[in-house]
């Protein structure tokens, strides 16, 4: 099981990840946006791992932020948002623009900011 301290140190990874692109100027907001989802998975496992649990699938980690709704409900409706748009990008060939993929910030940053709080 990784420890919460790897979980963050990955989501900071993917932050520096997605956060390098010129959304602007790129033809990649698909991995864009994948790396703003896997930037919520790594907060959300860091918080899963205070409570001794690890997610090996998505579904799995749906169950798991359910389980602890009383504290992680503030965050639920924008992790599924960017799970959905991650998954639309990766399997359904949708290509976000760049207006779509910036709208996907405050997600991200909402997710961060809330799981930082509770750890």
């Amino acid at each position: 099981m990784h420890k919460k301290e790897e979980h963050i140190d990955w989501a900071r990874h993917d932050r520096d990840f997605w956060t390098s692109i010129d959304l602007d100027n790129t033809l990649f907001t698909d991995w864009v946006v994948t790396g703003m989802f896997y930037e919520s998975v790594h907060w959300v496992e860091a918080f899963l791992a205070t409570k001794s649990q690890h997610s090996k699938k998505h579904a799995e980690r749906k169950a798991n932020i359910v389980s602890h709704k009383s504290e992680l409900r503030p965050i639920w409706n924008n992790f599924i948002k960017l799970e959905t748009d991650s998954r639309n990008a990766r399997y359904e060939c949708y290509k976000h623009t760049a207006k779509e993929a910036q709208q996907l910030i405050p997600l991200v940053d909402n997710i961060k900011g809330h799981i930082s709080q509770l750890l």
